[in-house]
């Protein structure tokens, strides 16, 4: 498959995945593509694990299409 171009320069887009952790129940991981020119991004998808007692939530949200959806684990 063939990397996409970046809208602005161009250039291919790398693809990138990172991981921010805020406090101890909530946690996002987002996936994009990433200009290494000039720095623009294009989320793919963002995951957000969040605890709630003792059930996991994931939440999963794919930005291009506008779509989410919800599932929570025992």
């Amino acid at each position: 498959m063939e990397r996409p171009s970046c809208p602005r320069c161009r250039t291919r887009l790398e693809y990138r995945m990172e991981a921010e952790i805020g406090d101890g129940s909530r946690r996002v991981i987002r996936y994009y593509y990433r200009c290494p020119r000039c720095g623009y991004r294009i989320y793919d998808s963002v995951i957000v694990v969040k605890k709630n007692g003792s059930k996991t939530i994931l939440e999963l949200t794919e930005p291009i299409y506008a779509v989410a959806r919800r599932i929570a684990i025992h």
